[in-house]
């Protein structure tokens, strides 16, 4: 069992119950460019600048009420003395061994490399069913090129264009007729929570999604930016379904100059918009950077739920005066960390990394957390006895309150003259229904909202 520092178990990776489909190739075919088209989604970065993927990216294809898992993997390369370059060897490898079928994709414009029939080769060795992919074929003229493709020894090359989508729709056929007892797609009634590890580029989000994981879903490097694409991984823990998803560093926009790296981070945002809890990871050695409260803000006018980890707390010279010294100073310099949880963890001996999902599970719960009506006007009237607001001197009335939404908690208080309410009593009132109903965790949305007293009495 793949357990912690402190015996607790991690979770379990889940297997995909539906075929996997493996992209492979040399770099710079359409491999990215296919898997997008494929898939209906901009998730692979795209790029003509060589090596720009580098993890592999899963995700669902749905064809003809049938469903099949396609995996985008980064350029097939020899041996290489560079550590990125063995990395992603590596992950093109695991990817060939999870899949149920590989695609080679090749240039019909260059025609056949030794690189791509290096990979052909190998490729022939394995039972796997593969297809081989004749990419940037926009027209008749340019299949007739094809002819050279014969001879990496796969079959007749199937014509494609993935940036025009030209015979896309033939291709997914030819993958759905290689299982036809594949079941057609039924109505997915399965709760998963939705965790994005954002951060600073080398704060240890890959490192902890590989810890988590039990394997390598992410490559590790101390290379800023080595993660670039939003890698995501479907995981089971104490009866939950997670997806987990490992993101681009993030720096601040000013220091930005690369097109990838810009990209990167707009997925890395645009996970973070889609998940229900995000993971801020901080690094012990460096502390907590405005960059980092950047990104809390982010995660939290986004409506995500917040867990802030604490990595590298394994390193002796980071200890100091202990994690509740870091802590309160931590929220003395960023106050609004008063309502989330901050946990310390160490993603590479696994030390207390299961208390991080002990607090992404309640902070989820938080965020899904409704409550009644005559709860919420019990704590309105208690909160009004207790110190009622005031303004220039004019009688402001607390009427009626009212939830109306979860993920996260939306609530409604109407007023006489909600307008004058002041700021500081708005916040008076979240911090009430905090600590009443134990929101840690989420953001909380309070709409005031005017209505007379009159039309209270006669509703």
């Amino acid at each position: 069992m793949n357990e912690s520092e402190n015996g607790s178990p991690f979770p379990t990776i889940i297997a995909h119950d539906r075929p996997i489909i493996a992209i492979v190739g040399r770099p710079n075919v359409g491999k990215s460019t296919l898997f997008n088209r494929l898939t209906g989604t901009r998730m692979a970065i795209t790029d003509d600048l060589s090596g720009v993927t580098r993890d592999r990216i899963f995700a669902p294809v749905e064809w003809s009420g049938k469903r099949f898992t396609l995996i985008d993997t980064g350029g097939y390369l020899r041996d290489s003395e560079d550590a990125i370059e063995r990395a992603v060897r590596d992950q093109v490898e695991i990817a060939v061994q999870q899949a149920d079928v590989i695609i080679q994709v090749c240039d019909v414009q260059i025609g056949v490399t030794d690189l791509d029939r290096e990979v052909a080769e190998r490729l022939r060795k394995l039972p796997h069913p593969k297809l081989l992919i004749a990419n940037k074929s926009d027209s008749m003229e340019s299949e007739a090129r094809m002819d050279d493709l014969f001879s990496l020894g796969l079959g007749d090359p199937f014509p494609v264009s993935a940036a025009t989508g030209r015979r896309s729709g033939d291709l997914l056929d030819a993958i759905l007729a290689l299982f036809p007892e594949l079941d057609l797609v039924e109505e997915d009634g399965e709760e998963v929570v939705r965790i994005t590890l954002a951060g600073r580029p080398n704060v240890g989000k890959s490192t902890l999604i590989n810890r988590l994981a039990g394997q390598q879903v992410s490559i590790v490097h101390d290379q800023p930016g080595t993660t670039r694409d939003t890698t995501q991984t479907r995981l089971s823990w104490q009866g939950a379904n997670l997806v987990l998803m490992d993101t681009a560093g993030l720096r601040r926009r000013t220091k930005v100059d690369d097109p990838i790296e810009f990209y990167s981070g707009r997925r890395a945002f645009s996970s973070i918009e889609e998940a229900d809890v995000v993971v801020v990871l901080i690094d012990a050695v460096e502390g907590c950077v405005m960059q980092e409260a950047r990104i809390m803000e982010r995660v939290i006018e986004s409506g995500c739920g917040m867990v802030v980890a604490v990595n590298k707390w394994d390193l002796e010279d980071v200890r100091g005066e202990g994690a509740e010294e870091f802590r309160k100073d931590l929220r003395h310099r960023y106050p609004f960390l008063r309502d989330y949880p901050i946990v310390f963890i160490s993603a590479l001996t696994g030390r207390r990394v299961t208390r991080c999902l002990e607090a992404i599970g309640r902070v989820g719960k938080n965020r899904q957390q409704r409550i009644s009506t005559s709860k919420l006007n019990r704590l309105l009237r208690e909160a009004y006895a207790e110190h009622p607001p005031t303004k220039d001197g004019k009688e402001i009335r607390l009427l009626y309150a009212t939830q109306h939404a979860t993920s996260p908690p939306v609530f409604t208080i109407f007023s006489n003259l909600p307008q004058l309410i002041p700021d500081t009593y708005k916040k008076y009132m979240e911090n009430k229904l905090r600590d009443s109903f134990g929101f840690e965790g989420t953001p909380l949305r309070i709409l005031w909202r005017k209505r007379s007293e009159t039309k209270m009495s006669r509703g």
